[in-house]
This record gives C-alpha cells, sequence and structure tokens, in this order.
C-alpha cells in the first residue's frame, strides 16, 4: 500500500489570512484562520481540528489523484445542494510517494592475501 503526499493551502480555508504580528521581541508572519466561520473546523477538548476529504479524481492533474476538501458535519452537508457542494474550494492535493530505487550493491569475490594490511592490530575505525 503506497504512502501519500499532500498539500494543502491553508488560505483556501474560509476566512483564513496573513498579517505580520508584533511580539515583544520580533515581528513575525502569521495565518488567522477564523475558527468559528470555517465548518470544517472542530475545536474540541483537546485540539483544533481540521476536518479534511480526500477525493479520488477520475482524470488526475499534475500528479495528483485526488482532491482534497474539508469535510463539512452531516447536517450542514445534507442542506447544501449539488451546485452548492462543488463549489466549496479544493484545499490542496493528494498524490501517492513513489520510493526511490535504492542502487544494489554488489560484492563478490575475494581480496587476495597480499593486498590486506596486517600491520596493525587495530581497527580502522
Amino acid at each position: 500500500m503506497p504512502n501519500f503526499g499532500i498539500r494543502i493551502d491553508l488560505l483556501k480555508i474560509k476566512g483564513a489570512f496573513m498579517r505580520n504580528l508584533k511580539g515583544t521581541t520580533a515581528t513575525k508572519r502569521c495565518l488567522i484562520i477564523p475558527v468559528d466561520d470555517c465548518d470544517s473546523i472542530f475545536l474540541g477538548e483537546k485540539g483544533c481540528y481540521l476536518n479534511m476529504t480526500g477525493i479520488e479524481m477520475g482524470n488526475p492533474q499534475y500528479n495528483d489523484t485526488h482532491c482534497i476538501k474539508g469535510d463539512l458535519p452531516k447536517e450542514k452537508r445534507d442542506s447544501l445542494t449539488e451546485e452548492e457542494k462543488r463549489a466549496l474550494p479544493i484545499l490542496g492535493g493528494m498524490r501517492p510517494i513513489q520510493p526511490k530505487p535504492q542502487p544494489s550493491m554488489q560484492v563478490g569475490g575475494e581480496v587476495p592475501f597480499e593486498q590486506l594490511d596486517t600491520s596493525g592490530d587495530d581497527l580502522p575505525f
């Protein structure tokens, strides 16, 4: 079973934007996501979660086999028309990770005794 690489554009989440925030020692670029405005975000006791769904594409593009969309709660999803569901933004894509073939090291033959270094008792490492 392949592993997948997933790339998400966080700025496509509803209401998300970038802002420079100045702290006491530095100014940092920050991503701000209004949690209450995004139906795909669930704020729980142990964390804040972005629920997403990978949808297999019939016509894969750019090596992506799936598109990633926000996963809505059932009651919200059921209230949308098919056109509204298709209009939900694609947050990113997913593709199988192709493992890079490792070159095989071929070891064969023997080293003649005359070529061996027998001068020391220590190992060379």
